[in-house]
């Protein structure tokens, strides 16, 4: 198969839910010399993006949303281990997850692969972490980065509460704050003293390079 045919191949089975076909298309992927980043914009990001309208049209349930980031997760696994860059050149440690009473993870996963794929070494804390467990972790860790997850609107008292605890620990300015969901914005970002917000994975990339003073 040719490129695109390949990327179609990737798009179709994450679009698809179907791990098995994923998993071959990233692997056909890697021996046809076609970039992991080229793989996950081209044929994954697009497809999880489907699903996303999909899913909020009434078009698509989240069972079947569940599959299709299960498919994406699986071609990750494939891809990961030829993202470029070694640890020695990494840019910077970022810790992100999806805070208290909230378990979506598919935008989460999406930052998480195309930080990797552009030279930060990530730490997925999860989903539905304590807000405590994000500043343990960010403090233990010594994160430059530490981005919040949320799609529902019930997570955005989390992200204030995490930075408050930040600023009553003493620790506020150790560490940069960015969040990202549905329901978040620029405007609530500046309300809770976060240092920036990120409407789509790419954003979020691009913003965790300009916090951390790196040419993108």
């Amino acid at each position: 198969m040719n490129e695109k045919e390949i990327l179609q191949q990737l798009y179709e089975s994450v679009l698809q839910g179907d791990s098995a076909k994923a998993v071959e298309a990233a692997q056909q992927a890697l021996d046809a010399k076609i970039s992991p980043l080229k793989a996950i914009e081209g044929g994954m990001t697009p497809a999880i993006q489907e699903v996303g309208d999909r899913f909020g049209k009434g078009e698509m349930f989240l069972p079947e949303m569940v599959t299709s980031a299960d498919a994406m997760e699986a071609a990750l696994e494939i891809l990961e281990p030829f993202f470029e860059g070694d640890e020695g050149a990494k840019k910077g440690k970022v810790l992100i997850g999806t805070v208290k009473g909230d378990i979506h993870d598919i935008g989460k996963n999406i930052v998480i692969a195309l930080l990797k794929v552009n030279g930060f070494e990530v730490i997925d804390i999860g989903r539905d972490i304590a807000s405590t467990d994000f500043v343990d972790k960010a403090v233990d860790l010594g994160v430059e980065v530490i981005g919040l997850s949320g799609l529902l609107t019930t997570s955005l008292p989390m992200m204030r509460d995490i930075i408050q605890i930040l600023d009553d620990d003493g620790v506020r300015d150790q560490h940069k704050v960015i969040i990202g969901g549905g329901p978040t914005s620029q405007e609530y970002a500046d309300e809770i003293g976060a240092d920036g917000y990120g409407e789509t994975a790419y954003s979020a990339v691009q913003l965790c390079n300009q916090l951390l003073g790196i040419a993108s």
